[in-house]
């Protein structure tokens, strides 16, 4: 099983070309992704409802997409609140954080009711990384204030700290490194030669990445055929509580 760890539902073109729903199946099959985790469009506040209705409207959608609901924690109690609902009604399956965008700092405790409310659902939280406000070894800090809450490091700090995300990770157990839009072979390698393919995740960002194309990525890598399993699909499959 292929699954990639993380697609966003982008409602803007795209070098002109516009996704949506029907644009994100259509790269996941030319890629063979059985299973899509989707995050909303960004936005200071992400639209998870809709994303969810628009999900549920097409069986295609239903059967194929996993739904992780990104949310802005300078939203307090009321994000708190919508992790919720999206999780126990709407069907989410994960938390997205973006420090970058909704301008928080990693290491400030902005985000710990999300986090508090993830680790009560069982969740995994993805955080992006690589850029400021969210450092790896900052993204490191958040992650050994709740151990037990599953932290996807998107991006494994490219381009530029992926060094630091591989300490960032060896440091805390609980991070797992996702390749989205990590376009060398070797970084790939070497985080799994530290770390144990079972801390890697395959990930793309589509559709600013296409599937396709991260996983041409990942199988130039030279992983061993066990180890190129657990990153394509089973670590996520563990995480999201997937069969």
């Amino acid at each position: 099983m292929i699954i990639d760890c993380e697609a966003y539902n982008l409602t803007k073109p795209i070098a002109g070309k516009t996704f949506g729903l029907p644009g994100l199946l259509q790269l996941a099959r030319e890629a063979s992704v059985d299973r899509t985790v989707l995050m909303p469009d960004v936005g200071v506040h992400p639209d998870n409802r809709g994303l969810a209705e628009a999900v549920a409207a097409s069986p295609a959608a239903q059967e194929h997409f996993v739904l992780s609901a990104w949310l802005n924690p300078s939203f307090g109690e009321d994000a708190v609140k919508e992790l919720e609902t999206a999780v126990l009604e709407w069907g989410f399956r994960g938390l997205k954080l973006m420090p970058t965008h909704h301008n928080f700092r990693s290491v400030s405790q902005v985000p710990y009711p999300l986090m508090r409310k993830a680790e009560e659902l069982g969740i995994p939280v993805t955080i992006h990384s690589g850029t400021f406000f969210c450092h790896p070894l900052e993204i490191s800090v958040l992650a050994d204030a709740f151990p037990n809450v599953p932290v996807i490091m998107d991006h494994m700090g490219y381009r530029n700290y992926v060094a630091e995300a591989i300490a960032a990770a060896r440091r805390s157990p609980n991070i797992y490194l996702a390749t989205t839009a990590v376009m060398e072979p070797h970084w790939i390698r070497q985080a799994v030669r530290e770390l144990g393919a079972e801390q890697v995740l395959f990930g793309s960002n589509a559709p600013v990445v296409w599937p396709s194309t991260q996983l041409l990525v990942i199988r130039q890598a030279e992983l061993t055929e066990a180890e190129e399993r657990k990153v394509l699909g089973e670590n996520a499959a563990r995480l999201y509580h997937l069969d």
